[in-house]
């Protein structure tokens, strides 16, 4: 955005929450030549807020109870792998639209984006590796169709593949500093194709 488009519309905020790879990745985006603003600071402010071991039951609660700040203009919500293994994928996203339709009534005017759940080594809570990999899979196609709908914008994450051993850590689930690296550029490049289009940027 130009310097003037900013002037009129003041910095965007930006928030962005999830489970542990959020965790992680606010970390390391610190050691990053962007920093943990992404690169984006000229035209907005990141928060983030990640916090390890969540489900989606817990996403509500982290975003409203207790916020004294105003609701972002942007919200990025990484989420749902915890919850694999636990409840069908199916009911996951039903889950997930009703409540990203909440979010959308309780701040009008956010933007959401939903940042794909990404496939892992190892499934934790996992019988069938296969299976589970089923119902991430369909999970995301649904939140897909749904976000292109009007729900909001839909970021997937399609070079970090479970047959690529060197973007996890060694207990399967985590990302590797490499691939953390990856899950930050797709963070910023979403980001900023949002705030090309709905912010003005021209960056």
């Amino acid at each position: 955005m130009g310097d003037g488009a900013v002037a009129r519309r003041g910095r965007c905020s930006i928030l962005i929450c999830g489970h542990s790879f959020v965790f992680w990745a606010a970390h390391q985006a610190k050691r990053t030549a962007f920093g943990s603003q992404l690169g984006l600071s000229r035209w907005a402010t990141v928060e983030w807020q990640g916090r390890r071991g969540l489900r989606w039951p817990g996403l509500l609660p982290l975003l409203f109870e207790g916020r004294c700040a105003p609701p972002p203009h942007i919200l990025v919500i990484h989420l749902g792998g915890n919850d694999l293994g636990l409840v069908k994928g199916k009911a996951l996203s039903l889950q997930a639209q009703a409540d990203l339709q909440l979010i959308g009534k309780c701040w009008p005017g956010v933007l959401i984006i939903w940042s794909d759940i990404i496939p892992r080594r190892v499934w934790r809570e996992a019988l069938d590796h296969k299976a589970i990999e089923g119902a991430r899979y369909k999970a995301n196609k649904a939140l897909h169709k749904a976000l292109e709908k009007g729900l909001g914008v839909y970021l997937p994450h399609p070079c970090i593949r479970a047959d690529l051993p060197d973007l996890y850590r060694g207990d399967g689930v985590h990302l590797s500093f490499k691939g953390n690296n990856i899950f930050l550029d797709d963070l910023r490049r979403g980001l900023l194709e949002a705030l090309r289009h709905i912010w003005g940027v021209e960056a």
